[in-house]
Formats: structure tokens, C-alpha cells, sequence
């Protein structure tokens, strides 16, 4: 039933202090303001297992998870005995610490392809080290790209601030279609470094597109990298190259890897990133392969293997797609989820908005955080009962909508 003292009040207090001192423009993604115009709280206080509470006291089940970072639940137990007893040995070192070498050869025993790491901080590091280090081995300045790869340069041709020589030398195609990726490797011949490609978007890729774009990719003389950042940890340890079958030249990881710390890294062929070329580039920055990044991925490795929580992340996310779709259909709503088990992407028909939206605000007032557009994530911490509350939440809350 939904809670009649349902308020963001707190939240709304909180925003109209934001522009007074804080840049808007690094928390866009979270976009906090348009969150609470669609009556979606914009302020957390803190977070357990699969639940949140905002700043208001209401409690959510979670289906955002820190925008993916979070795969074993918030604030889990083994990551956080293990961060901590790091955190009494130092958080950051002027030496390389031996946790370097131990996770980087785990990674290459639980990813296939990936037989040199690189760690790094966040996605869009990640993801700009492969662009740089494909310049470097291919001679080349050109990059094809994707989907969302982050808010460097190289990836945001066209936007404000991003000099217009930098913009020129990226180019964007469109998912799943092979025929405009080869027109882009033909019309630049002999200039493209690298494609970079977004492994999942929408409802996934088609039967033969990621092995196509390594295909073309090597045709053409490109590197091509796989941007797993959302989609390793999830549906495959690996990514989609690995459920899929395809291995890339270079893959990056970030969100799921840590489990909410803010390590990234990237994997992939020998005979690319060990090569004098690659390895001469310098991406040094204070904080790559911290050590409390670096305990925390172990943990999430170790954890993931010995909970099967790959399989259980499609278990749940499965039954979470089958049943809203079932009862949003029972009840007339275009409101949707597509895409993979693990991180099922919602949809709706923009004639049907408004009653979407009634429904949505309908589950936060029971208590369930279900997104409009953005891809959801699961959790180790989401139970078998959370998905079947959240099916029913969403029931009742269709039951509610003025029609």
C-alpha cells in the first residue's frame, strides 16, 4: 500500500540550496533536478543490502544500485572487513603494492582475452586509456565509437568546451548496424585507431554484431575495444565478449567491478598492450590501482564465484522482466523492460507518459525506486521475495492510476 506521508520535501529543500555552490554539470548522468520535477527523491542519506533511504526517511528497494557499482548489496560485509583492514595499512602508497600483481592475475584467470591489466579510476579513465593506447600501437588518430563511453573529449564530439579539432576526429555510429560501421572504416582508410563499442544497449546486440565489429575493426587495421564498464560483473564476468563468445583486442571494466569503490581497469591482448609502444605511454594519475579499489574488486571476484552470482543476477533480473512486462501489459501500460537479466532496460511509449509515470510514482510511494529510462540493475542483496514485491508493487500501483 502506498505510504501516505510519502515526501520528498527534504530533498526539494536540499536542491534549491545546490547551484549556490556546487557545478551542475558533474552529477549530469544522476540529474538530480529532473528526478525530483518526476517526484523521485534527489537526496540520499544512506543505503543497505538493496535498500536506500533519502533524506526524507523514506526507504526504497533499489533498482539503480549507484548507477551499477553496487553487485553485492551496500555496505556488504565482506567488503567491507576486507577495505578495512587495508584502510589500517594506508589507502595510497608512493610504491606499487603486491595486491597489483594478485588481482591483475586473477582478472586474467576470470576474463577471457585478457592477458595484460592496466588499473585505473572510473570508466572514462578507463575507456580514454584504450583510445590513447590504440593511437599509439596503430599510428593512427581516428576513433569510431558507440553508445556512452564517458565525459572525456575523445567520447563527447560536439559538446560545449570540447575544441572542435578534438570533436572532428570521433565519429559515432549506430548500434547493431554493421553496414554504417564498415561505410565509416571505408570512408577513413588507413585513419581510424580504434572502434569502441558499448557491448549492450537497448534490448542487446544482434545474433553476429560484436564479432562483426572485431571483424571490420581488423580489416581495416582499428583496434577494437569492448566498453563493458556497465555489463562486466553482471552478465558475464567478462562482459558480453564473454557471453557472447567475442574477444576483443582491449575490453575496459568499471561500476560492478568494486562494488562501489571507484576502480576501473583494462584487459586485453598481449601483443597489443604489451607492446613497446603501449607500454611506453604514460597514463599515471595519484590514485590508479589504489589499494582499497584493489581489495574490493578481489572481494567482489571471490564473492561472485563462490555465490554463482552471475547466474543468480539473470535468475532474478529474468523474473523481474517477465513479470512487470505481464502485469503492465494486464493492465494496458506500455510501460516495459527490455534487454538482458542482469541490467534490464526500461521503455514506454511517449503517448502513454503520464500514465507510466503515475505508475512509477506509484512504487515509490510503496517503496520501490523502478527507473523510467535509465538501465536497472540487480544485486546479490535483492532476494527472491524483494522481485515478487516489486512485481505486485507494480500491480497495485497500475490498480491506482486516474484513468
Amino acid at each position: 500500500m502506498p505510504k501516505e506521508n510519502h515526501t520528498i520535501a527534504k530533498s526539494q529543500a536540499l536542491l534549491n540550496r545546490y547551484d549556490d555552490v556546487l557545478l551542475r554539470g558533474y552529477i549530469p548522468h544522476k540529474n538530480i533536478f529532473r528526478q525530483a520535477d518526476m517526484g523521485y527523491p534527489a537526496f540520499v542519506q544512506r543505503a543497505a543490502g538493496a535498500r536506500f533511504w533519502d533524506v526524507d526517511g523514506n526507504v526504497y528497494l533499489d533498482y539503480l544500485m549507484g548507477f551499477g557499482p553496487i553487485v553485492l548489496g551496500y555496505d556488504d560485509p565482506a567488503v567491507c572487513r576486507a577495505v578495512q583492514e587495508q584502510m589500517a595499512n594506508g589507502t595510497v602508497y608512493g610504491l606499487a603494492h603486491p595486491r597489483e600483481l594478485t588481482v591483475a592475475e586473477l582478472l586474467t584467470e576470470v576474463i577471457p582475452g585478457a592477458e595484460v591489466v592496466g588499473f585505473f579510476i572510473g570508466g572514462s579513465a578507463a575507456t580514454s586509456s584504450a583510445v590513447r593506447l590504440s593511437r599509439v600501437y596503430t599510428g593512427r588518430d581516428r576513433v569510431i565509437m558507440c553508445g556512452y563511453h564517458g565525459w572525456h573529449d575523445w567520447a563527447r564530439p560536439g559538446d560545449v568546451g570540447v575544441p572542435q579539432t578534438v570533436g572532428e576526429l570521433t565519429c559515432a555510429v549506430p548500434y547493431g548496424d554493421l553496414d554504417a560501421l564498415e561505410s565509416r572504416l571505408k570512408k577513413y582508410d588507413n585513419q581510424v585507431a580504434c572502434v569502441v563499442m558499448e557491448t549492450i544497449q537497448a534490448g542487446g546486440p544482434p545474433d553476429g554484431f560484436l564479432q562483426g565489429c572485431v571483424d571490420l575493426a581488423h580489416a581495416h587495421g582499428a583496434v577494437c575495444v569492448f566498453d563493458e564498464t556497465k555489463v562486466g560483473f553482471r552478465v558475464a564476468m567478462g562482459g558480453a565478449g564473454e557471453y557472447y563468445g567475442v574477444i576483443p583486442d582491449i575490453a575496459t571494466f568499471g561500476k560492478a567491478c568494486c562494488n562501489g569503490y571507484a576502480g576501473s581497469f583494462i584487459a586485453g591482448k598481449r601483443e597489443i598492450l604489451a607492446s613497446k609502444a603501449c607500454q611506453s605511454v604514460w597514463m599515471t594519475a595519484t590514485a590508479h590501482g589504489d589499494p582499497l579499489s584493489l581489495t574490493a574488486m578481489e572481494v567482489v571476484i571471490g564473492e561472485l564465484q563462490r555465490r554463482n552470482g552471475i547466474a543468480y543476477q539473470w535468475k532474478i533480473g529474468n523474473r523481474l522482466i517477465e513479470g512487470i512486462n505481464a502485469v503492465c501489459k494486464a493492465g494496458g501500460l506500455s510501460y516495459r523492460l527490455i534487454g538482458v537479466g542482469p541490467m534490464p532496460r526500461p521503455v514506454m511509449e511517449d503517448s502513454d507518459r503520464d500514465r507510466c509515470m503515475e505508475m512509477l510514482r506509484g512504487c515509490l510511494a510503496q517503496g520501490y525506486y523502478l527507473h523510467p529510462s535509465h538501465p536497472m540493475f540487480l544485486s546479490l542483496a535483492h532476494t527472491e521475495v524483494d522481485i515478487e514485491d516489486t512485481i505486485e508493487a507494480v500491480r497495485e500501483a497500475i490498480g491506482r492510476i486516474h484513468r
